[in-house]
C-alpha cells in the first residue's frame, strides 16, 4: 500500500535527480530526511481499540428452562 509519505519521498527524489544544482536542492534534501524520519516513527498497523463490553445475542424466543406447572397443589390430610 502506497502512503502519502511514499509519494512525497518519490517526488523529492525525482526533483533531486533531475535538478541537483537547483538553489532549492539543499532544502529538498532536508525535507527528504524529515519525511523519512516520519515514516520510521509511525507504526504500520495501529492496535485495535477494544470498546465496552462484548456483544451478547438478543433473545428471540421465550426460554424453556423453568416451566411452571398449571396444576393446583393439593394438601393431603392424615
Amino acid at each position: 500500500m502506497i502512503t502519502d509519505n511514499d509519494l512525497i519521498e518519490n517526488a523529492i527524489l525525482a526533483f533531486l535527480h533531475h535538478y541537483p544544482e537547483h538553489h532549492l536542492a539543499t532544502a529538498y534534501g532536508d525535507l527528504l530526511t524529515r519525511v523519512r524520519a516520519l515514516q520510521n516513527e509511525q507504526p504500520e498497523n495501529p492496535p485495535n481499540k477494544k470498546r465496552g463490553r462484548p456483544a451478547q445475542r438478543q433473545r428471540t424466543q421465550k426460554t424453556t428452562g423453568s416451566e411452571t406447572s398449571e396444576e393446583t397443589s393439593q394438601t393431603i390430610k392424615t
